[in-house]
This record gives structure tokens, sequence and C-alpha cells, in this order.
């Protein structure tokens, strides 16, 4: 059995790898991006206003860096696999993005956030020589592993080759909630299996496993490495979002496309509630969803006379298929978003890429043969078009720091 091993290791700095709480107010913001050739460089800007207007280059400004990018408690975690190691950067008491401590993480392929400003990391074998797999719990502050526990993520211990894959993660309250869909590794290829809406659940910060919740009202959540499945809004509720389409790489069945709650100190999906996307006004299948404040969510969907065969995992695609839309998911009122283009797939960067300040938010989106940075108005829904992405087509991560 493979064993996911983590170490810590020191690294040159200019600042102590420990990060010092702010005693100022003033901030940058800091955005990842991935150039055509998939080189990753993080940027800073002094101003919001540099995602809306002219071009965004990573040339001569950035620094270059590997790894998904996360906003973590005023950092901004590059986190990665690869032998150099995951690394977390913050800005100085001069205002200067600096590299703090650095991490080593064998395997992530689930990400979430904690009531108490921490992040889950969820590291697992993808080729299923093992379905033990590792939960961990990522302290931004001390840049270490404040607790970690493996667990048994197999359907059924008679038949090792059929798993659980995670798709995400979050917290709320004392309880951790991963969902998850089947995949099949018996032939060493990764079948997905259509299922039930599946959650497990954890107590937090213990990791100790609980139980495994199932809804029949929908189909799996979440999609591959993405962790935009599940969203907890501010009462503390739990929403999860389930495609059920071709698009997110799943085989359709008769369900719909839809939204589930758990309630705030419940282990359970809520039975009254069930926001149905697909028989919505949206006539659509939501693919992710990104948190607005309150109990508002931003998601990206697909028109049902779309989603077809050959649409097949598109989501990490940059064909225009998609739409957008603002859902108040306590209210289940829908307000389509206008005035921003059919956009391509979020390819492997969903938790991070909106981000919100002042009633608006802002992410890059895929529209054709350019990309650039849309500003909307969570209110209204209203797009805005900003910044052209000279480079790349991403801004997989978006963040404000302070120093």
């Amino acid at each position: 059995m493979a064993i996911l091993a983590l170490t810590t290791f020191s690294c040159s700095s200019d600042d102590n790898a420990t990060k010092e709480e702010p005693t100022t107010t003033n901030s940058k913001y800091i955005a990842s991006y991935w150039l055509d050739d998939y080189t990753q460089y993080i940027l800073d800007f002094n101003s919001i206003d540099k995602l809306m207007t002219g071009e965004i280059s990573a040339k001569g400004v950035g620094i270059e860096q590997g790894g998904s990018c996360f906003p973590a408690n005023n950092t901004f975690f590059a986190l990665s696999t690869e032998d150099e190691g995951s690394v977390s950067f913050h800005l100085n008491s001069a205002g200067k993005l600096v590299q703090g401590g650095k991490l080593a993480f064998e395997s992530s392929y689930a990400v979430g956030y904690t009531d108490d400003k921490k992040m889950i990391n969820i590291g697992a074998t993808w080729d299923g020589s093992s379905s033990d797999y590792e939960l961990m719990i990522y302290n931004p502050n001390t840049i270490s592993i404040d607790a970690r526990k493996f667990n048994d993520f197999v359907v059924s211990p008679e038949n090792k080759k059929v798993l659980y894959w995670p798709t995400g993660a979050a917290v709320s309250g004392d309880k951790l909630f991963v969902p998850v869909y089947i995949k099949d590794v018996t032939d060493g290829t990764n079948k997905i299996l259509s299922s039930d809406a599946t959650v497990r659940v954890y107590k937090y910060p213990s990791l100790e496993y609980v139980t495994t919740i199932k809804d029949a009202r929908t189909n799996a959540i979440g999609l591959y490495y993405t962790n935009t499945g599940i969203v907890q809004t501010e009462s503390g509720d739990i929403y999860t979002f389930s495609s059920n389409a071709n698009a997110g790489g799943y085989p359709p069945t008769a369900v719909s496309s839809g939204v589930l709650r758990i309630k705030k100190g419940d282990a359970k999906f809520d039975p009254g509630y069930f926001f149905d996307i697909e028989s919505s006004t949206l006539k659509g299948k939501v693919l992710a969803a990104y948190p607005l404040g309150g109990e508002k969510v931003f998601i990206s969907y697909i028109p049902n006379s779309v989603d077809t065969k050959d649409t097949y995992y598109s989501f990490l695609s940059t064909q225009t298929i998609f739409k957008s839309a603002i859902l108040d998911l306590a209210a289940k009122t829908i307000i389509p978003v206008t005035d921003l283009p059919d956009h391509g797939g979020d390819e492997f960067f969903g938790l991070g890429s909106m981000y919100v300040e002042n009633g608006k938010a802002y992410k890059s989106f895929v529209t054709g043969k350019e990309a650039r940075v849309y500003q909307i108005d969570i209110a209204t829904g209203t797009a805005k078009a900003g910044a052209l992405i000279k480079e790349g087509l991403y801004l997989p991560a978006i963040a404000k720091l302070t120093f």
C-alpha cells in the first residue's frame, strides 16, 4: 500500500517562515496567471482597477511559480506536488510580495476552506493502488500541517478497485464535508460510475470519519479537481452542486441537475430542499459554483440542449458553450448574468478563481479568441469586460492581501 508522505523543509526567504498578522490596512491584489505554454506566474496589483483596464502581462513583472494557488488567511499558497514543494507568499512590511516557508505535498486532489481560516487538503493515489486517502489541515499562519489522518475511501470492502473520489471539501462548525463520485479502476482506467449525490462526513478538527450520506434526487457532486461543487454560505449551511452532465464528465441519468442543502449543525441532506436547475428558467445543468457572500453564488452552467456526448468533459475545454447566473440559494431565485458572452470551461481552476469586493465579483473567462477579466454586479447580474489576458487564458486565483 502506498503511503503518502508529508515533510516540512526550510527555504531561503527575506521574511520569517511564520507569517505575522498585519498591523496596517495597506493592501495589494494578487493573481496567479497561466500562460499559453502552461508557465505559471504570480502577479501583484496596487488597485483592483488594474484587472479592469488595458492588458495583463507577466513579462518582466511576475514571479514564476508552479502550483495551483489558493488564497488562505492573508497568504497566497501555491500548492504543488513537485519536488520543489508548495510555497506560501505574503506581503512584507514594505508591501513586497515575498516567499515564506515551503511544504512538500506528495498528493493533492481536493481542497477546501475551514471556519477557522485554514485549508483542507486531501491526498490520494490516482491509479487506485491504495484506497487510503490522507486528510490534512493546513495552517497558513505557521505554514505547517496541524492535523492529518488516513481514511479508507473504498465503496465496499469486498472490492478495493471501486473507490470514492473527492471533488472538494467544506467545513461548517465541527463537521468536514467531502463530496465524492465513484470510480472503477479495475481495468487500469478511471471509469466514472453514475451514483447518487454522495458526501463523506468527518469530525473537525479531529478528521475522524463519521458517516457517508446519499441523496437520490440528483447525481454525483462536483467535478474532478475543481473544488467548485460544494459551498458554505454565510448562514453556515452547506450547499452541493450536481451537474449530471456530459460536460462534467459524468454519464447522465434520469435525475435532474440541481442543488442540495445540509443545514448548519446537521450531518444529513435536507429532505425539504432541492433547487432543480435543469427544470428552472435556466433550462441547464450546473457545472460550478462560487460564493458571493450571504446566501448567493455565481454558477457556470450548460444549456440542456447543448450537453451531449460531444461535450464530454468539456469543463476542461475552451469551447464557448457555458453560460452564467447568480443564485440566491435560500430564496431559490435566479438572475441570469448579462453582457458576459458564452464562455469556455474553467479548466482545473475553480476554488479561489473568483474574487468578491463591494458588491462586485471578478473572474477571468475565455470567450472565443480572447480571454478577459469580467466584473459582475452581484445585485443585477450585469457583467463588464475588463483587462485582456495577453499571454494566456486564465487567472486561476485572485485575492487581496494586506500588510
